[in-house]
């Protein structure tokens, strides 16, 4: 090497440890899909509700109606009787800690809604009991899943004899890692 080659080399190391000094690499830590699909329901292209989401009773979507928290679209449940209400089917790591919210909105005579997470067979894991919710309110449950990895996120009401409805918008699920967090299928 020359002596004018060695100079120049010398001072691209310099200037490549001046750059990598002035600035620091930033790690964005991994980013892997969320174990709840579809929460905002702005995906949703009709009005009867479809997969991943699965409708138990009467139920369907508001699709740019101007009834939603946010976006365009949100889902309704509304009866006279009876249950109606929505759920998905998720996969979870067992014995992690999640925190499922969802914002909702419902008549003033509702009295008797439930907004929680089921077992795989449907049976209640944990839940909050929710009535009269005049405008959009963030509803929060915390829970530790047990040794079970699928689960079943839900809202719904309980219809006492008159016309009554719960709107509901915005799910979010979040906690454990990325390893076993996918959602399953509806039918299964």
């Amino acid at each position: 090497m020359t002596s004018k080659q060695l100079s120049l080399s010398k001072i691209a190391v310099f200037i490549t440890a001046v750059i990598s000094l002035s600035f620091p690499s930033t790690k964005t830590p991994a980013s892997c899909a969320a174990p709840l699909n579809g929460g905002d329901f702005e995906a949703q292209t009709n009005q009867r509700i479809s997969s991943p989401w699965v409708g138990e009773g009467r139920v369907g979507v508001d699709i740019g109606l101007g009834y939603s928290n946010r976006g365009k679209n949100n889902v309704w449940m509304r009866n006279v009787s009876g249950w109606n209400g929505i759920r998905q089917r998720v996969r979870l790591q067992p014995n992690t800690q999640y925190k499922l919210t969802a914002y909702i909105r419902t008549s003033g005579n509702v009295t008797d809604g439930y907004f929680g997470v089921r077992d795989a067979q449907q049976k209640v894991f944990s839940e909050i009991k929710f009535g009269s919710l005049p405008r959009y309110t963030p509803m929060t449950l915390s829970f530790r899943t047990g040794n079970e990895t699928v689960y079943n996120i839900f809202t719904g009401f309980w219809a006492l004899g008159q016309d009554s409805w719960v709107q509901v918008d915005d799910y979010s699920l979040t906690g454990g890692s990325c390893e076993d967090v996918q959602l399953v299928p509806a039918n299964n």
